[in-house]
């Protein structure tokens, strides 16, 4: 597929449908990604070695969101393990160095069964997509998308959000909506994002990671809350899970608060 033109460098970056601005987007990208102070996910949660491979899911990869400061309770580890076996069946389907931005309809289909898993009566009240997300980006670093409410609020709660609100819409569904959204702001922003993997060396970040962390600050300055390197929020500050989710869709259930 042929990448879109990025942005002229000084225009906003939109994500979703939020517009932030560029000098800001990259100030904060720096800040996260420059690993002082060991306030945030990067990276511990990108570094770290499950020792399970990419096509099987260990249990040190239902521990890993923990590095993202979301809390795994044994509920929720155990509700895993339940779907472990269909999360290694997906793994085998798709290659380790699949990527979103190259995805059609097959690819995109791929996504929502991942997802599938907690719909209807599979659905397991203590495993959110959230967390789903978080396990399995780190074994399709490029191609699972890291998910929030912020990285929501881009994608569907913000005015002229590219994705619906729909109480009714299963996982299944809304995935594929999601990385079809996701597709035109990698491609859109294709030299903005490609700025934000440079900033990050040791280890290195796919492109849908930066998008990741470009929403979610997006997401979070344009919401009730202050953007996380905001001048009005105090440096004791931590990207932290908030547990006041009031998300109305059946799909975002139990989002967290964290990159």
């Amino acid at each position: 597929m042929t990448e879109g033109v990025s942005n002229t460098d000084g225009a906003p970056i939109r994500i979703g449908g939020v517009d932030i601005d560029r000098a800001r987007a990259r100030s904060a990208a720096a800040q996260y990604l420059a690993a002082q102070g060991h306030r945030f996910g990067y990276p511990a949660y990108d570094a770290f070695d499950a020792g399970s491979g990419p096509f099987r899911v260990g249990d040190g990869d239902q521990l890993t969101p923990v590095l993202l400061n979301v809390p795994v309770s044994v509920k929720t580890f155990y509700s895993l393990t339940d779907v472990r076996g269909k999360l290694d069946a997906w793994l085998k389907k798709v290659p380790p160095d699949a990527r979103l931005i190259d995805a059609g309809t097959d690819e995109l289909d791929l996504l929502g069964e991942l997802f599938a898993v907690l719909d209807g009566g599979q659905r397991r009240p203590h495993l959110s997509g959230a967390v789903l997300a978080k396990v399995m980006h780190r074994k399709r670093p490029a191609f699972v998308p890291l998910y929030d409410r912020h990285v929501d609020h881009c994608y569907r709660g913000a005015p002229g959000a590219p994705i619906t609100k729909d109480v009714k819409r299963p996982w299944r569904e809304f995935m594929p909506l999601l990385g079809l959204a996701m597709i035109q702001d990698l491609r859109r922003e294709a030299d903005y994002l490609a700025e934000v993997v440079l900033m990050a060396t040791n280890p290195v970040i796919t492109t849908l990671r930066a998008l990741d962390i470009v929403a979610w600050q997006a997401g979070r300055s344009s919401g009730p809350k202050p953007g996380l390197w905001s001048n009005d929020v105090p440096d004791e500050f931590e990207e932290t899970e908030d547990s006041s989710d009031t998300a109305d869709a059946v799909v975002l259930a139990d989002l967290d608060d964290s990159v």
